[in-house]
C-alpha cells in the first residue's frame, strides 16, 4: 500500500501545473483584460480538492499527520506501537469509516442527480469531485490499514519494519 500511496502522490502532484495554469489565466483575464472567467474558480477548487485528498493519503504514509509522538516519544518502541495501533483501531478507522459512509452516499446521490455546482453561472458537474472524495477516502483507509499493520509489527517485534 505504501508504494500505491507514493505512486498516487507522484501522479497527483502533476495537478499543480493545471491548477497554476487556471489561476494564471484567471489573473491575466481579470487584471489585464477586465474579463474574469466563469470557470476558473470552479476548476481551481476541484483540482485543489483532488490534490488535498491525495496529499492526505501521502501525508499519512510519510508520518506527517497529527499523532501522539509528542507524548509517546520517550516510551519504549513496543509501547509506542501498541498505543498507535489502538489509536488507529478506536479513532482513525471509526472516524474515517464514517467519513467514507457519508462521502460515498454524497457522491452517489450527486451522480444520480447529475448535480452541478451552483457557485458560478458556468455550473460545472460537481459529482466528479464528490467521487474523488469517496475514492480518496478508500485509499486513505487502505493506507491507514498499512500504518496499523506497521504498528502491530513494532509492537510484536520491537523494531520498525
Amino acid at each position: 500500500m505504501d508504494k500505491i500511496s507514493h505512486w498516487l502522490a507522484n501522479i497527483c502532484c502533476w495537478l499543480v501545473i493545471p491548477l497554476m495554469a487556471v489561476l494564471f489565466t484567471e489573473v491575466i483575464a481579470r487584471k489585464f483584460f477586465v474579463r474574469p472567467t466563469m470557470w476558473a474558480m470552479d476548476m481551481s477548487y476541484m483540482i485543489n480538492g483532488t490534490l488535498s485528498m491525495a496529499g492526505a493519503i501521502y501525508a499519512l504514509q510519510q508520518g506527517a499527520h497529527i499523532c501522539t509522538d509528542f507524548i509517546s516519544q520517550r516510551w519504549p518502541l513496543k509501547i509506542q506501537g501498541a498505543v498507535n495501533a489502538l489509536l488507529y483501531l478506536f479513532f482513525f478507522f471509526p472516524g474515517i469509516g464514517l467519513f467514507l459512509w457519508f462521502s460515498w452516499d454524497f457522491a452517489y446521490k450527486s451522480l444520480l442527480e447529475g448535480e452541478r455546482a451552483i457557485t458560478s453561472a458556468w455550473m460545472p458537474p460537481i459529482y466528479p469531485l464528490k467521487l474523488v472524495m469517496a475514492v480518496g477516502t478508500v485509499f486513505l483507509i487502505m493506507q491507514g490499514f498499512s500504518e496499523f499493520l506497521k504498528n502491530l509489527y513494532i509492537f510484536f517485534r520491537g523494531n520498525r519494519p
